[in-house]
Formats: C-alpha cells, structure tokens, sequence
C-alpha cells in the first residue's frame, strides 16, 4: 500500500500558523530508569503540556522484534491517541482506516524507547524448514521512529517502504493536510547527558539568535552507477551553504577528512561513506559548536545509539551534534534524507523534523532523526544580539545582498571592508574560497585572500587550515609539486600541533597520486 492519496482525502487538519508545542506528544519508556527524566525535562524545556506524555512499558534494549513493537509500543500508543481525543479515526476508499483529524502533530521519543525493529520473516520453505529471507524491498525490519511517523495510517501493512506524501513539498508541515502522518524526533544519545545537552543546545543556540559557524563538506568521488546521487547532494549542500554566507570547506578527495583536520568552528558536518567514525571525529578533544547539524551516509550509521564509538551518528552526537539523522538498517541510498533538500529547508527556518523528514522519500522504513525536532536552527530571532558572531552575520548579510554572480565585485569590495574592520581571518577565508568558484585555475584568484586570512586568524589550527587550502586548491588546478611543497612547509611549521598530523597525511596522499 502506498501513501500516495492521503494528502488528499485527509482534509480535516487545520492548515493554519501552528504552534508545534500544544501539538507535541513526548513517548518515555517507564522500564528505562532514564527515560521519564529525559520526557519530563524536554517537555518543560519546550513548555510542552505535561498532559502530552506518554508513558509505555517496553523492552529497554535498543532492537525489539516487529511483534513487541505493535504489542508494547504501536497499539498502546494508539489507544491513547483514541482515549485523549488526539485524532479522528475514518475510513477511506483503498486506504482504510487512517487518522481524518489530528490535534497533536510530532511524536518525540526518548531514551529509553528501542530504536529499531528487527525483520519478522515471511515464513519457512516447506521443503527445507528453512526461513525464507525477503526481497529486498519487502522487508518489515523499520527503524521505530519512522513507523510512528505513520502511525495513523491504521490499516497498513508493513512489508517495505511507504511513499512520504510530504516529501519535497513546499509547504511547512502544519499547512498540509496530512493527518495521518506525524513528524517525529528522537532525544537520545550515548548517554542521558547527551541527551540532555540535545536540548539544552537547541534552545540556547534559538535564544542566541541561530546557528553560525564553518560547514565541512567530505564527498567520497563515488561517482559509479547508484552512488552518484549522493555526491550530488553534497554538491548542492555546498552550493547552497555558501550562497548562505557559510565559509563551506570542502574535502574532494576520495578518502575522508584525514585524522585530525583542524575543523574548527564547525556548525555543519556532511559526509560519506565509511562504515564508523573516523577522521577528525577520532579526536578525543573535538567538538562541534553549540547546535551543530551532523550528517554521514551510511546504511547502517544509526544502528545503535549507545555504543560512542561504533558507526556515526553516536559518535557525532557524543562530540556535540545537536540534529543527526542516521539509518537503523540498510535503506538504499534514494530512500535516505535528501541532504540538499533537508539543508534548503532548514535554511528557510524550518524545524529540523520539518526539514528531515521533508527531505525523506519514505516511511515505515530504516530513517531515524536524533535531536530535538523543535529546534530551528536558521530562523530568524530579532531579539538575538547583533554583535555575536559579526563576521558570520557579515558573511550571510553580504551574500543575501550580493551573492549574484554579476554583483561580484560589490561583493568582494564589501567584505574587504569588513574584513578589515572586523579583522576577521573568517570572512577572508570565506573570500578565499569563494573565489575558487567556477574558476578553472582558481590558486591566482584564492591565495592572495587565504594569505590574508592566515595573517588575521591567532589560532595555530585555523593558520593550519589555511594552508592545507592552499595546498587543495594547488592541487585542483593541476599543480602537484606547489601543493607538495605547501604541505612540507605547513606539516615543519606546524608540527608540534596533534592536527599537524592531517598536513602529513594529505602530503602522503599526494605523493602516491598517479
């Protein structure tokens, strides 16, 4: 069964300006000796009703069979809905019975609720005894989160992926007329404190006026048949966050970034594809900035939450992250979060629940959104004070202003000035990079603004991250031996720093290029 006609006869949800947080529903498990904790103290910090929790008793382990989930979460959950009046339950032509009105919108898990389902086989080959394994788009294995997202849709079966009616549309969530799906989010972590920070975060970056910093960009070169989909999304990502004011570095070799990069101010993480963490995230002294989005493409990079070390989403929530979405089983690439749809949206001042699950072509499947799914990390705050983060605030006045390609050189004038005034190592290095853009040798246009901003910055990483880009752009315009010698230079200078180690082991890289 497909979702393809609900946004249609589902009409009797109001389409009006929505507060989410009246229409929020908080799911704790009562077995879990953190979880209440975690529900309480969200639904406080959010002033969310305290008559919105939801208390369940469920398995504490993070996989559950497809059994336990509709026995212990899926049925219980509903009679709540019917016994508050949260929903209106109607019957509708080829779709049966789904949710016709809904008052509550965004289902939040907490710690403590299990994460995902494992697959139910289809039943046993009657010559063999043998289990008889699914076709690979029939198979009933989920992650939690993504079947809540369709929890009024009372009649489906679950063998296989749904089709999300809210994806890729324009309109925020609360002006669509879907009642039987839900936005859901997860606060959840390694550990109750990262769970608790994942709010406390949100809100705070929210009071102090929005998400500012450096995105990082790692793409992996896997352009092969099924793969290059996700490239292109990192592309677009790059693209977009730069029209944005972002200072957006890119790592466009096939390997990603090397262990300890200096990445420093880092609002935005998006990458691929490597089974567990890895690179600068190895460090045990990394951190995001406060309200960082996190991403890495991997069939299997939410498998667990728990374990700090294994795959990608614990580790990066663990470091700071406070948004990352991550795949509970293999979901094949297409039917991932979208990055560059996900980024566009919250650009505009989405929530990220909005913005995730808009991006997310199915439900019923393998996707999880770990964060607060109120936080609007790129919204606009009024009250926000105006001198935090300036040249940030410079960057993404200038671009909205005079990020045209013909408006160029009122562009560079501008942020020149600013530059100068603020003495930002920042916006010269936002300088350089942008220049690089379209640019078929593009060392003779960057250099002379990564010199500048190498001059501004005080910080022995940030120097450090200057010249690895001017290595990377020497390098992109076919000039291996300058690159080389950029790197020599840099990893001697710089090499009683632990970051000193990523110079060596691009300089590594380059020597064995063919």
């Amino acid at each position: 069964m497909l979702l393809l006609v609900l946004a249609a006869t589902a009409s009797g949800q109001d389409t009006g300006v929505f507060d989410y947080r009246p229409a929020t529903v908080v799911v704790y498990n009562e077995n879990h000796p953190d979880s209440k904790e975690v529900a309480e103290y969200y639904a406080k910090a959010r002033s969310i009703p305290a008559t919105n929790l939801v208390a369940l008793k469920c398995p504490t382990t993070e996989t559950i069979t497809r059994d336990q989930f509709f026995r212990e979460i899926d049925l219980p959950l509903r009679a709540v809905f019917t016994e508050r009046r949260w929903w209106e339950i109607g019957s509708v032509p080829k779709e049966g019975n789904i949710a016709i009105k809904a008052s509550k919108r965004i289902i939040v898990t907490v710690r403590g609720v299990p994460l995902r389902i494992s697959e139910k086989p289809p039943g046993r080959d009657p010559r063999t005894g043998q289990e008889v394994p699914p076709e690979p788009l029939k198979v009933n294995a989920a992650s939690v989160d993504s079947e809540l997202a369709c929890l009024g849709v009372l009649d489906h079966v679950t063998s296989g992926p749904l089709n999300n009616p809210f994806f890729r549309n324009p309109k925020p969530f609360a002006q669509n007329a879907l009642a039987p799906i839900f936005l859901t989010g997860r606060i959840d972590g390694p550990d109750k404190a990262t769970a608790l920070r994942l709010i406390d975060d949100a809100i705070a970056v929210e009071q102090e006026g929005g998400l500012y910093g450096r995105a990082y960009i790692d793409f992996a070169l896997k352009n092969e048949s099924g793969y290059r989909q996700g490239e292109e999304w990192l592309q677009k990502c790059a693209a977009g966050l730069e029209r944005n004011g972002f200072p957006t570095i890119v790592d466009s070799l096939p390997t990603t970034f090397p262990k300890n990069y200096p990445m420093t101010g880092a609002a935005i993480y998006l990458g691929w594809y490597t089974e567990h963490v890895d690179g600068p995230f190895l460090n045990p002294g990394f951190r995001f900035t406060k309200g960082a989005i996190a991403c890495h493409i991997h069939s299997f990079s939410a498998s667990t939450l728990s374990n700090p070390v294994g795959y990608w989403t614990a580790p990066l929530l663990l470091r700071g992250a406070a948004f990352a979405p991550g795949n509970v089983w293999e979901p094949y690439l297409s039917m991932c979060p979208w990055l560059d749809i996900m980024m566009e949206r919250m650009l505009a001042g989405w929530t990220v629940a909005e913005a995730a699950w808009n991006a997310t072509p199915v439900l019923s499947w393998m996707t999880t959104m770990v964060g607060d799914p109120l936080y609007r990390p790129f919204a606009v705050y009024p009250e926000a004070d105006r001198k935090r983060e300036a040249d940030y605030r410079a960057l993404r006045l200038a671009m909205l202003r005079w990020g045209k390609p013909e408006d160029r050189r009122e562009l560079f004038q501008n942020l020149s000035d600013a530059a100068q005034r603020l003495e930002s190592g920042t916006i010269y290095e936002f300088m350089g990079l942008h220049a690089q853009a379209g640019k078929a040798k593009a060392a003779r246009e960057a250099t002379p603004w990564l010199t500048k901003a190498a001059a501004a910055y005080r910080t022995p990483a940030d120097q450090l991250r200057i010249a690895l880009a001017r290595a990377d752009v020497l390098r992109r315009d076919g000039d291996r031996q300058a690159a080389i010698k950029v790197l020599r230079d840099a990893a001697e200078q710089f090499g009683k720093l632990p970051e000193s180690e990523a110079a060596r082991a691009l300089l590594k890289q380059l020597r064995e290029l063919p």
